[in-house]
């Protein structure tokens, strides 16, 4: 008899996408199961290029630590171009200039490298102890059917819309090796030193109430969903390879951008003396099938692309080839909302501006934090029209993403095949905002992007409210504060951990110095944990409120007392006393400095600012202190309050 499972989220493709969704419902009861075709984890090569967005991801996940204490950081950019001789190009390649690998809006490093099997080793580790979350390898689906009238529900624990065949493989020891082993005290004969095995095939039903495929650019989910790949494949093959080089070329540490006649090498720095290469081989349509590429060959056309200098292998790790492709598909969510399409398996490009594995993730983080408020025990968003006007962003914010990145790669991709442009560099540094992520602007107005009164469109919103990136719709930049009771150093995103809650984030101001500033933020508390007539119902419950208070001020921290402020900065608990992790101050660290919050954000001091920050990190709203009606009208929008 086939066995019968259920879940709230069965999740296909156990990759850098499958297992970032998976962590968003660490801590929760919301059952999940993780499924991958393959025999277990990724051992070797594929993505290795971390951007800043990601590793803030990792960072509020609780597992940024352990991935940067692995990563290689990059600091520096070496251009290469062609050699000069008499104002003519020729003779192979030389240094044309090196530049920081930086971005002053982040105020941190903006890229790491690290392979994507010890990204994954993190990510699923960090997922051990959590009962709610299964993975299982070896299984693939067969059959998928989503209940559309079903689907239109929710609220109801019963309901399950769709409903998914698997096949599951196990390796079983033979019956006949079983008995011998039994019957002698000698070991069971092998075959390769392995000892022989059955493959047993098991056939399950998984009844679920939400799907996602992470199942790459091959995804059997979206063939199954009906959903089309529009763009095309490229005719520019590239090789791969993870090597210990042994050359005379003098910036193997350094990330590189190497530009011969026939085109243009990427080449990365990582730990243990190796480098990673993409190497342009060949482009044309009459190109073979990039499977018939040899490692020989690709090595071939890098030797050609470093002349004159030397490059020999000591060893290689891993290395791969692949024809680009550009495309993104027509619907990233179908049934009702029911049935997603994450990363790879919704669109592709090429990997040169090292964003496939980074927008993979942050796919998961945007859709993650909406699934988990969905399906929570109390979720606000039992109606079903609420819920499924939640889950819909998940489109209409990461869609727009995937085709400007399509867009910018095409513009991008012709810097590495062929003759080199003498834009190059111009162009890269413009890349470089791009990769990190600055660009991204989520639409509004939505259920979870609010504009301010009087403005209807973000066009009319213009660029900025108070500085470029304090807008709706955009990432809340890092930024280091200390705490008020301690002074101990804080990082924002470190400290919004994902548990599923909003932040208000109430950047008070001078409150030691302006008394109507003062008096403003002592409305504001009253108003943030009245459960009457303000959002009290969704800051009360410490851990488990909907909403977290959080308070950044620029005062003397010795002018500030902590229990002279509201006790929604500082709530109390019978049995923790003081939560002391509320309030921080921009004010000197002992030992690393000073964040100047106020004025890399360009708030004014004498006014402060309110900012509704979603549990993805990006605003919801910015608003002046004083405007209670304008953060009461952002949750009751969501169906919240």
């Amino acid at each position: 008899m086939t066995q019968v499972k259920r879940v709230d989220v069965l999740i296909i493709g156990a990759g850098p996408a499958g297992l970032a969704l998976a962590n968003w419902f660490r801590n929760s009861p919301i059952t999940v199961l993780l499924i991958d075709k393959k025999p277990g984890p990724t051992q070797r090569g594929a993505a290795e290029g971390l951007k800043s967005i990601t590793n803030e991801i990792f960072d509020s996940y609780g597992i940024g630590p352990q991935i940067a204490a692995e990563s290689w950081r990059v600091e520096e950019i070496a251009f290469w171009g062609q050699k000069k001789k008499d104002g003519k190009s020729g003779g192979g390649i030389e240094r044309e200039q090196v530049i920081q690998d930086k971005v002053e809006e982040l105020g941190k490093f903006r890229e790491t490298t690290l392979q994507q099997a010890r990204v994954e080793y993190h990510m699923q580790r960090n997922l051990l102890n959590h009962e709610n979350i299964n993975i299982q390898y070896n299984t693939r689906p067969i059959e998928v059917k989503i209940n559309e009238s079903m689907s239109l529900l929710h609220g109801i624990d019963d309901v399950y819309p769709v409903e998914v065949r698997l096949v599951k493989k196990t390796q079983v020891q033979s019956e006949a090796v079983a008995s011998n082993s039994l019957e002698s005290s000698t070991t069971p004969p092998t075959v390769n030193g392995n000892t022989p095995e059955e493959v047993k095939v098991e056939e399950e039903r998984v009844l679920a109430k939400y799907i996602i495929g992470c199942d790459g650019a091959h995804s059997w989910l979206r063939k199954q969903l009906d959903v089309q790949f529009e763009g095309d494949l490229t005719d520019s093959v590239f090789g791969v390879v993870d090597l210990v080089p042994k050359s005379n070329f003098p910036d193997l540490r350094r990330s590189c951008y190497l530009g011969a006649s026939t085109g243009t090498i990427l080449m990365m720095p990582r730990a243990n003396k190796e480098v990673r290469l993409y190497v342009p081989v060949e482009s044309g349509t009459s190109f073979s099938d990039p499977k018939d590429l040899t490692l020989e060959r690709i090595i071939a056309a890098a030797r050609d692309i470093f002349s004159p200098y030397t490059l020999e292998i000591g060893s290689v790790s891993w290395w791969s080839a692949y024809r680009v492709g550009q495309r993104v598909g027509s619907h990233f969510s179908r049934h009702n909302e029911r049935a997603f399409l994450v990363g790879d398996a919704v669109h592709t490009h090429s990997p040169k501006a090292g964003q496939g594995m980074n927008t993979s993730i942050q796919d998961a983080y945007n859709l993650g934090w909406k699934l988990r408020l969905v399906l929570q025990k109390k979720s606000p968003f039992n109606n079903p029209e609420a819920a499924r006007r939640l889950l819909a962003t998940y489109e209409s914010e990461r869609r727009p993403v995937a085709q400007d990145l399509i867009s910018f790669d095409r513009g991008y991709l012709k810097l590495f095949v062929g003759q080199p442009s003498s834009q190059f560099d111009t162009e890269f540094l413009r890349g470089m905002k791009f990769t990190t992520g600055l660009s991204i602007r989520y639409p509004a107005p939505s259920c979870v992007v609010q504009l301010p009164r009087d403005i209807k469109t973000s066009a009319d919103l213009g660029p900025s409210l108070v500085k470029a990136d304090l807008v709706p719709g955009k990432r809340l930049p890092d930024f280091q504060a200390v705490y008020q009771a301690d002074a101990v150093t804080c990082w924002i995103h470190r400290r919004m951990q994902a548990t599923g809650q909003f932040r208000v984030l109430v950047f008070a101001g001078d409150i030691a110095t302006h008394q109507n500033l003062s008096d403003n933020i002592q409305e504001l508390g009253r108003y943030l944990g009245d459960e009457s007539n303000g959002m009290g119902r969704l800051t009360a419950g410490r851990a488990r409120a909907l909403v977290e208070v959080l308070m950044i001020h620029s005062a003397d921290r010795a002018k500030v007392e902590l229990l002279d402020l509201p006790e929604v900065f500082r709530p109390w608990s019978d049995e923790e006393g003081y939560n002391y992790w509320r309030v921080m101050a921009d004010a000197e660290s002992a030992h690393e400095g000073h964040g100047r919050v106020y004025e890399r954000l360009e708030i004014d001091p004498k006014k402060g600012r309110t900012l509704v920050v979603r549990p993805d990190g990006y605003i919801g709203a910015v608003l002046a202190v004083d405007d209670f009606d304008g953060l009461g009208a952002y949750f009751k929008g969501l169906g919240m309050l």
